[in-house]
């Protein structure tokens, strides 16, 4: 393993795997990177909250090894901030704290200065340094990797290759093209493609500052059912082991954050509340090592061009500068693929000087005729339906080439569930026949 700083390697795994970042557990505040006045105020809201917690509940609810935690509650119990109202067990780590007259009342200036009562935050410093160790720069994958996340979709090998070089470029893409062909299932399979495991901080403190950063409807946490540092109970161990993880860093499969039409500028600063304190990340920074989707790109409420004006800096520098209430800012790692996804015709976006922000442009093309036969199959075969020659080319026939109706590559999957639907109504086992088909393409087609 390869040193790179103190608490932080970097494993490497067998070859095809890129290397992960191991972070050890801090044994003293000291080790934690934070000052001792915000750790402090996080242990009094933890028993402010919990009434009577037990030493190890708090350790667990910090998400740091007792060790740290006694030197937490020894300083408060000479401050008379909190005091031992019983035990829960044998042993110091099975003592029961609560608050002081004291304590409340410090408890009550605490929270006037910020509520957040989660996890510790890591600093600010060694964010930036895992951030950099977990990079979406450089990672490289294969043919078959690729193939395997799109096998749900039929792309010919001119899109396909595209899609690789995009990837393993780390750089800004726009897939574009009709509706129905693929756009956001190619730009979430993206995210699936990229190898390995990465560290997503629950929070981190920048100037006194918390950021909350991890977001369980973004970011899959890897559960370790085998992980020696938890007990039964769910708290945490605190053996003497300095190779323990450090647990205010959550295993993540790499993120992968969707933006729709409902995206605005607001949503790409930090949100700041006045009641709480504290604030919450935006979304490139829940992406940091993973992927962010613009999907419908071009239908927000703001101008294409001024929401690709705001990524310029980032793109090119790979940093973001983001402000906080008090006018202070921060430069934060940007370090993610950029995937813009629309079905609006390039030329209503933006010009060339627009485009040439954004390196790689793919076209997500109708299908072909033989490629849509080859998904319409693919649909039945997984619903378990018969898909006889005959019923598709009555399909072909009748509702595409006499019509001149375009191909899309949702069509099969659409129709084939209308036949479903209609089926299931009827309480008959569904199968393509022409009344069926006819009468689905009734629901679904409009003239346009």
């Amino acid at each position: 393993m390869e040193q790179v700083e103190v608490g932080i390697e970097v494993k490497r795994d067998h070859h095809s795997t890129p290397p992960t970042v191991f972070i050890s557990q801090p044994q003293s505040v000291e080790e934690t990177g934070l000052h001792s006045g915000l750790l402090l105020d996080l242990c009094i809201k933890c028993i402010y909250f919990a009434g009577r917690p037990v030493a190890r509940q708090i350790s667990a609810h910090m998400m740091l090894p007792f060790p740290v935690v006694e030197e937490l509650l020894d300083f408060l119990k000479r401050e008379q901030y909190v005091e031992v109202v019983g035990s829960g067990g044998t042993g110091e780590s099975q003592y029961k704290y609560a608050l002081t007259v004291k304590g409340m009342e410090k408890a009550e200036e605490v929270m006037r200065r910020c509520q957040y009562n989660g996890p510790a935050p890591v600093a600010f410093e060694q964010y930036v340094e895992v951030q950099h160790r977990q990079s979406v720069r450089g990672l490289r994958i294969d043919s078959d990797i690729e193939k395997k996340e799109l096998a749900h979709l039929v792309l010919d090998d001119t899109t396909l290759y595209a899609l690789g070089a995009a990837v393993n470029s780390g750089r800004s893409m726009l897939l574009y093209g009709n509706s129905g062909n693929g756009k956001s299932s190619a730009a979430g399979a993206i995210g699936r493609m990229l190898p390995g495991q990465v560290l997503i901080p629950y929070a981190f403190e920048y100037n006194g500052h918390i950021i909350k950063v991890f977001d369980p409807r973004v970011h899959a946490e890897i559960p370790d059912e085998t992980d020696p540092d938890r007990r039964s109970d769910g708290t945490l161990e605190s053996l003497p082991d300095e190779r323990r993880r450090d647990h205010r860093w959550v295993r993540t499969l790499r993120p992968v954050v969707m933006a729709g039409g409902s995206l605005s500028l607001q949503d790409l600063e930090l949100r700041y509340s006045d009641v709480s304190k504290f604030y919450v990340a935006p979304l490139q920074v829940k992406a940091n090592s993973g992927v962010l989707v613009i999907d419908d790109f071009g239908r927000q409420l703001i101008e294409p061009k001024e929401l690709l004006n705001r990524w310029i800096v980032p793109l090119e520098q790979g940093v973001d500068h983001l402000t906080l209430h008090t006018g202070d800012t921060i430069v934060m790692p940007f370090d993610l693929l950029l995937v813009f996804s629309t079905n609006i015709p390039p030329r209503q976006l933006g010009d060339e000087a627009f485009f040439r922000r954004i390196r790689h442009k793919i076209e997500m093309p109708d299908p072909s005729q033989c490629h849509f036969e080859h998904i319409f199959r693919q649909v039945c075969e997984s619903k378990e339906i018969a898909c006889p020659e005959e019923a598709l080319r009555y399909l072909m026939d009748k509702h595409y080439g006499a019509k001149n109706r375009p191909l899309r590559g949702c069509h099969p999957r659409d129709i084939v569930e209308l036949i479903e639907s209609i089926t299931n109504y009827r309480g008959e086992r569904p199968e393509l026949r022409p009344e069926l088909i006819d009468i689905a393409c009734s629901f679904y087609f409009v003239d346009l």
